[in-house]
């Protein structure tokens, strides 16, 4: 759904069962660009592709907010709620339908790869009592039945993607930014940088702190910009900015964003 809302219905999409597998064949050039989540509205950061982030020479081309229903699914229509004993999906999924999950007891959370995946395989197994927790698209793809229509803990959820190539793709007049930054170790440092930002009254969307490997309880900040309005610089500026305050600073992409 992501990867359609960016690029188009005529895309050739290649499956893959873990996100690193995303970024390899990205930077190989098996694929032309990459489609991953980094966050949920509501179970948060998907660490696992922040990591990938710093570790791959890949740049963010795109951001797509996809809104979220997530439905309890099996493979017979005469299967009930209280019928189903083994529950498949993603972890991050599963987290997000929790609240549902402890009002059903008898269901068994089982972790799978991906939710679209989670439904493939409930149909393949073709086994009372077994359902999936995935999208309704999903339930249309592998002909299985909706018994429970969205299963999420709130109804407003919503998961943000990037898009990702090796290829820098700057839009025309992007409205975000994302960057790994290396701060100094000394007081105040954040402060400094967050300083920055605000005289130029560029919007800071997002702070997520990564640990540095090799380097025990030191982290690194991926810090998400956004321009406003009233924003007195362009984010190249606020680029600029970061690059006076920090020991290091790369740019992971400037990218507009597209809503769903």
């Amino acid at each position: 759904m992501a990867a359609r809302a960016l690029y188009g219905s005529d895309l050739t999409p290649l499956q893959t069962t873990r996100f690193r597998e995303i970024f390899e064949h990205v930077t190989s050039g098996r694929a032309d660009a990459g489609v991953v989540p980094i966050e949920n509205a509501l179970a948060g950061s998907i660490h696992e592709n922040y990591d990938l982030l710093s570790e791959y020479k890949c740049s963010i081309v795109g951001e797509f907010y996809c809104p979220v229903q997530l439905h309890l699914m099996t493979v017979s229509p005469t299967e009930t709620i209280d019928s189903v004993t083994q529950v498949f999906s993603h972890p991050k999924a599963l987290e997000q339908c929790a609240n549902f999950l402890e009002r059903h007891p008898s269901m068994s959370p089982v972790v799978f790869s991906d939710t679209a995946g989670a439904a493939a395989h409930v149909q393949l197994l073709r086994t009372a009592g077994v359902a999936a927790i995935a999208s309704d698209e999903a339930a249309r793809e592998y002909g299985l039945t909706i018994v429970a229509p969205a299963v999420q803990n709130h109804a407003s959820n919503m998961t943000r993607f990037f898009a990702v190539s090796v290829n820098p793709e700057t839009a025309e007049t992007p409205s975000k930014c994302t960057l790994i930054l290396s701060l100094r170790h000394e007081p105040a440092s954040l402060y400094k940088l967050l300083g920055e930002f605000a005289e130029l009254a560029i919007n800071v969307t997002k702070i997520e702190s990564r640990p540095i490997p090799g380097k025990p309880f030191e982290y690194s900040f991926h810090v998400d910009l956004e321009t406003t309005p009233e924003a007195k610089g362009t984010l190249h500026d606020a680029v600029e900015r970061a690059r006076r305050v920090t020991v290091e600073t790369r740019v992971l992409g400037f990218y507009s964003t597209v809503k769903g």
